[in-house]
């Protein structure tokens, strides 16, 4: 009985190496078990390896073997309850086809993407022509209402200090530190707090409150400046995903064209 177990585990590490090789493991198809007649091979193996994420894989041969048998005794099962006749599996069955046809048309369709150096160079190019590398250097005052903003606005233009004003007033977990925000990119902060600061000159404050999702604003821009753009090769990987995003919604917008597509907008009568 050990005899037979080490030459299981001696088939079974020798088809995870093989995994990177389809046709490979394909040639040296070998027999792990059966499973009331029904064969389990080391291609069963690489197909289950394949279609497992890395962190719930089994972690040794026999308890590769053993989830291959279990997953076999439950389908068995399952057939005999006739599950697969079930309209609910028959529906399951086709989402998962679904999915398994548009990732291999994707995965195809990524193939033929230029990746290269060159074009990653100018997508890179393009991106960084478009980029806002602005840093800018602030403090705010938060406050729960517009009234209580356009009090402390009359109050700075009467000459008052912002940062003691934060202090005394600001809601923000900032106050303490008067308003202050340190250096930040335009893209961190939400919009309307953004397009405020985007106007606004170095020593200026908001004359007019900005409402945003978290309450009434009072800004002070103190600084700006220019930030380098990132290099080239430490962003490539970001670059390759923008590249086949961009390929990948080009190639369902030509599609999306061609087909003859009908939205049904009336209401379902009740």
């Amino acid at each position: 009985m050990l005899e037979c177990k080490t030459i299981l585990a001696g088939v079974l590490l020798a088809s995870l190496t093989t995994l990177a090789s389809a046709e490979q493991a394909a040639k040296k198809d070998q027999l792990i078990a059966t499973v009331n007649g029904v064969k389990i091979t080391t291609s069963d193996m690489n197909t289950f390896f394949s279609s497992q994420p890395a962190s719930e894989r089994p972690r040794t041969p026999q308890g590769a073997v053993a989830e291959l048998i279990n997953r076999e005794l439950l389908k068995q099962e399952a057939l005999k309850q006739k599950l697969d006749k079930e309209e609910s599996f028959k529906k399951m069955l086709d989402a998962q086809r679904t999915n398994l046809l548009v990732n291999a048309l994707l995965a195809k369709r990524i193939k033929d993407i230029d990746l290269s150096d060159k074009a990653l160079k100018k997508e890179y190019d393009e991106k960084i022509k478009k980029a806002d590398l602005t840093e800018y250097k602030a403090r705010h005052i938060l406050v729960k209402d517009k009234k209580a903003a356009e009090d402390i606005i009359k109050q700075l233009k009467d000459g008052a200090d912002f940062q003691k004003l934060a202090k005394e007033k600001s809601t923000g977990p900032s106050a303490n530190s008067g308003g202050d925000l340190g250096w930040f990119s335009a893209a961190t902060m939400v919009p309307e707090f953004s397009a405020a600061l985007k106007k606004m000159k170095k020593g200026q404050f908001s004359e007019t409150p900005v409402k945003t999702q978290f309450g009434w604003h009072v800004i002070l821009l103190e600084d700006s400046r220019k930030r380098e753009a990132p290099p080239f090769d430490k962003v490539k990987p970001q670059l390759k995903q923008s590249l086949t995003s961009k390929a990948i919604h080009a190639y369902i917008d030509q599609l999306t064209r061609k087909a003859d597509i009908k939205i049904n907008t009336e209401k379902e009568k009740k």
